[in-house]
């Protein structure tokens, strides 16, 4: 998430640079105590796979892996219809110094939207789709996978297959106890404050192409993880969290996310389409919950729609409603300095179990899952209203879409609230 760069910079100087003096190790097979970076199998990708990155759209990059399907509910929810003049035809968002006012319309397209849809409670107020998009097109949420993995958490909490956020992490991957890694738990992963080494960049030995491309994952994160700092420290974004999450969950639920997921919210809150979450490989079979679940842009509403509601859906508590709350709303005590992306934290925003959340003042807060190319889930408890927007590219820099986001969703409340006053 958070990383405007990444498609322009992800190939050229990192592949100049290692390209001569990595090509031979193509051709011959590592000792198993080689560093991860120096396998055959992950030099491939970083090579092949990180040049087609150049040349195919983002929104392609799922087909390159293997995956795991989740079904589709047998009884689809369909949101009601609702009136479409709700949400304003032009947005303000704040670019330095100036207030930007800009037709909606034509920021989506030239921002390269896929698509874009706007729900309040139970209505669909907007759902439109640009660049030859459309509602069954498959959108690879890049790191809204996070938000949906802690929901999981927090349903394996509630059935009490992890006991508790303040568990050593050890106590699940035992592996783990003589590395060092006893003082690291749960909400650690979960807060971005491992401590654990995760370079954003983008050489072959750089962890966060290595969360991305390693075929092996469940074998580098039991082996070949490092800490640079104690737990708890600093925010520090990593992929590794996200993963060594997954681990918890697979081992604790004895399911693979993707069928927890389709057991748990797919299918009971009625998503309309199946979806498939990426793995490493076929022969590890690894799912990679930080980055990769794949699916349509109005189930992502509905998922939405289920933390607005409180984890409850039509009656049915799904996600448990302490674990909504908990997850999203600022936590003040937590005052860590960030390491990564810290102007978010400088406009008032904060970190909570994988959301990224702005306090707005007087107990108001929204929140957002966002994915690294433009993806965002955004959910304004006070406006009752959901906003998911799908892309190959930010367009903007996020920060400013959280700002078109909570502009709109001022807007139609004020809407509302003028129609509930000219009724009484």
């Amino acid at each position: 998430m958070l990383i405007p760069i990444i498609h322009k910079t992800w190939i050229a100087a990192p592949l100049v640079a290692v390209l001569v003096s990595l090509a031979a190790a193509l051709m011959l097979d590592s000792p198993a105590s080689a560093a991860p970076w120096t396998r055959p199998g992950y030099l491939y990708r970083y090579f092949v796979w990180g040049a087609q990155r150049v040349v195919s759209p983002r929104s392609d990059d799922y087909l390159r892996y293997g995956f795991h399907t989740i079904d589709k509910s047998p009884a689809a929810f369909h949101f009601a219809p609702g009136g479409s003049g709700r949400v304003p035809a032009t947005v303000e968002y704040a670019d330095g110094e100036v207030v930007k006012r800009v037709s909606l319309d034509d920021l989506l397209r030239r921002t390269r939207t896929h698509a874009f849809i706007v729900v309040r409670d139970n209505q669909l107020l907007a759902e439109d789709y640009f660049n030859g998009f459309a509602r069954d097109s498959v959108c690879t949420a890049w790191s809204l996978s996070k938000s949906v993995t802690s929901a999981l958490v927090g349903i394996a909490i509630g059935e009490g297959y992890i006991k508790s956020l303040d568990d050593p992490i050890v106590n699940y991957l035992p592996e783990l106890k003589d590395q060092g890694f006893g003082a690291i738990t749960v909400r650690n992963l979960l807060t971005m404050g491992s401590g654990i080494q995760y370079r954003i960049s983008f050489f072959p030995w750089d962890e966060f192409v290595l969360a991305g491309y390693y075929p092996d994952i469940r074998q580098l994160l039991l082996s070949d993880l490092k800490i640079m700092d104690p737990p708890g420290q600093s925010f520090h974004y990593n992929n590794f969290n996200a993963e060594l999450i997954g681990m918890i969950l697979e081992r604790t639920t004895g399911r693979a996310p993707s069928q927890y997921l389709q057991e748990k919210i797919w299918k009971p809150v009625g998503m309309e389409y199946p979806a498939t979450w990426s793995i490493d490989s076929d022969a590890d079979g690894f799912e990679l919950t930080p980055i990769l679940l794949n699916a349509r842009a109005i189930d992502l509403a509905k998922f939405g729609r289920l933390y607005l509601d409180g984890g409850n859906w039509d009656g049915k508590q799904i996600v448990p409603e302490r674990w909504i709350l908990e997850s999203t709303a600022p936590d003040p005590a937590d005052r860590r300095p960030w390491e990564t992306f810290s102007r978010w934290q400088d406009k008032g925003g904060y970190y909570k179990y994988f959301w990224w959340g702005v306090s707005q003042g007087h107990g108001d807060h929204s929140y957002m899952g966002i994915g690294t190319y433009g993806q965002f889930i955004f959910v304004s408890p006070k406006t009752k209203v959901v906003i998911v927007r799908t892309a190959d590219d930010d367009g903007i820099d996020p920060r400013n879409w959280r700002e078109v986001f909570q502009y709109i969703a001022e807007q139609i409340n004020r809407s509302y609230s003028r129609e509930t006053s000219a009724t009484r």
